[in-house]
């Protein structure tokens, strides 16, 4: 009895291990391009996207995209504003209403100097980070390709940045 307890313990320590680990920012992302999003005269925010070999090829590959915010913007803000993006990018509500409530629940109220970092793995699966500390997990793959169009589609709203972070701005 006492055995089969140790080995309980032993295995749920052995998968929290491997589950902490596959939730590390990955440090082999190449730089693809980078952006500066500027609403009328104000800053919002720098964005980086990176690809393990540093080209953009689609939003269905791993990628990573890091926003270094320049003001402060609480969550609901956040949360708002990719509504928005959603809605004029024609994704049904009854789609994005769950990821929006999960968004709620992961993302925090933003300051100047912080970051917010989306990394996209070979599964389809999102990994949201802080200020480079990991904040949760949005596994599903309709939700990483959604959520990267919003900078990475053809008809984002900010044409000249999806150009700058894809790497065809000389184009």
């Amino acid at each position: 009895m006492r055995l089969n307890l140790l080995f309980i313990v032993l295995m749920i320590f052995v998968a929290g291990a491997v589950h902490a680990k596959s939730q590390s920012l990955p440090s082999f992302m190449k730089p693809i391009g980078q952006a500066e999003l500027k609403v009328l005269w104000f800053s919002v925010y720098t964005a980086t996207l990176a690809s393990p070999d540093g080209r953009f090829i689609s939003v269905s590959e791993p990628l990573l995209l890091t926003l270094k915010y320049k003001r402060t913007i609480s969550r609901q803000d956040l949360l708002d504003e990719t509504e928005q993006q959603w809605d004029q990018a024609g994704i049904e509500l009854d789609k994005y209403a769950p990821w929006l409530l999960k968004l709620k629940e992961i993302w925090p109220d933003i300051s100047e100097g912080d970051s917010l970092t989306f990394y996209q793995n070979v599964e389809g699966d999102g990994h949201f980070y802080y200020n480079q500390g990991y904040i949760g997990t949005l596994a599903d793959e309709m939700f990483c390709q959604a959520f990267l169009n919003i900078w990475l589609s053809d008809n984002s709203n900010f044409p000249q940045l999806t150009k700058a972070l894809t790497g065809k701005s000389g184009d």
